[in-house]
């Protein structure tokens, strides 16, 4: 019985501890990059009658270079700008 008691008693400060705000923590990016200038990318491939591959894989590279353009050293975005880049080539013929 003691044993439930004390779980539940540390569960409910962990919980609280998790609560509180820490102001220190808040902002760590900075300020708020404006998103809607850069986020506004026309495609470069009509997709008004491809595939549902071939616009999943345009709406996925455009996410890679937005990423890409935010972080020019991300290897990750790279590679995906990159992959999808030939998957678009290869899937809106």
């Amino acid at each position: 019985m003691n044993r439930i008691a004390l779980l539940f008693s540390v569960a409910g400060l962990l919980v609280a501890a998790a609560c509180g705000d820490d102001p220190a923590r808040k902002d760590l990016t900075g300020p708020a990059k404006p998103v809607a200038a850069v986020a506004v990318v026309a495609p470069e491939v009509d997709i008004a009658k491809a595939s549902s591959i071939c616009r999943a894989s345009v709406r996925r590279r455009q996410v890679a270079r937005l990423r890409l353009s935010r972080v020019p050293g991300d290897l990750l975005a790279l590679s995906k700008a990159k992959h999808f880049g030939a998957l678009v080539t290869a899937a809106c013929k």
